[in-house]
């Protein structure tokens, strides 16, 4: 229950600060979680990510604002965090189907997302399989997307793309050992207010020119085994970690660390860092 009044608490400090630039790390304090993996869980129980609830609840609170108020559209479009009315107007068509300068003018159907409050899920919990790993430093060595906002799925697929293409997934797996073939890690880069940025690797265990290295510190880790080596599997898999182990375990999530991935010949690991 306590992990549900948490993330009602993020809720809660989301509606007060909806005028003003809500800080990601504090969000994430709430749930003694990163950023990055704050993120995650918001959007598994959810189906959108935060910005875009946040966006939401904005475009909901300026339409009141709009219809109870004779306020100028630009101040509004200030008051709730847009550089200009240009963006304003175009997220606010994007949301409603109608210009905010419409509102006023004509009979328009709107839409209002309501403020969301998460209850316990009495749905049934997947079964998982999971083994403690204690792990030395790690020093890998791979490709990145760069950094990339922590939402931005469509730069990691086409890192996977690249690095099968440019045969830097055949390098990695050939000089691979102890039967894992390869390893994905997702790194918390920089926080900011309203964004989090992350760095996505693929990498091995041998140098390369055209390589970048990551040290991954020595930690404890819980290895959630998938079946399979497909992402839509290891979502899956996260989904049912982040949102119903999560909150009935007894770990704390280290912070902050990298998410990693392990991959074997047939099947995979989906490893968190805790203490």
């Amino acid at each position: 229950m306590e992990y549900y009044n948490n993330l009602n608490k993020v809720t809660d400090y989301i509606e007060d600060n909806l005028t003003n630039k809500i800080n990601y790390a504090e969000i994430a304090k709430m749930v003694g979680t990163s950023a990055y993996t704050m993120q995650r869980i918001f959007c598994f129980l959810t189906g959108m990510t935060l910005t875009d609830y946040i966006r939401k609840r904005r475009l909901s609170k300026a339409v009141e604002e709009l219809q109870m108020t004779e306020h100028k559209i630009i101040d509004i479009a200030v008051k709730y965090e847009y550089d200009s009315p240009v963006s304003f107007s175009r997220a606010f068509a994007k949301m409603h189907g109608v210009l905010p300068s419409d509102v006023r003018k004509q009979d328009c159907t709107l839409k209002v997302f309501p403020k969301i409050i998460f209850k316990p899920s009495n749905e049934h919990m997947d079964e998982l399989e999971y083994r403690i790993l204690k792990l030395d430093e790690q020093v890998l060595y791979g490709k990145s997307t760069g950094i990339i906002s922590a939402d931005d799925k469509e730069s990691i697929r086409k890192l996977w793309e690249e690095c099968y293409l440019d045969g830097s997934m055949k390098y990695i797996k050939e000089e691979s050992d102890s039967g894992i073939q390869y390893y994905g890690a997702a790194q918390c880069f920089h926080i900011e207010k309203e964004d989090t940025k992350i760095k996505y690797y693929i990498l091995g265990k041998r140098k390369k020119e055209d390589f970048e290295k990551l040290v991954i510190p020595k930690a404890t880790w819980i290895a959630f085994k998938v079946k399979t080596k497909e992402q839509r599997d290891i979502l899956d898999v996260l989904d049912t970690i982040l949102t119903k182990w999560l909150p009935s375990s007894e770990y704390n999530i280290v912070t902050p660390f990298v998410d990693l991935e392990i991959y074997y010949e047939d099947y995979s690991e989906y490893c968190i860092a805790v203490e």
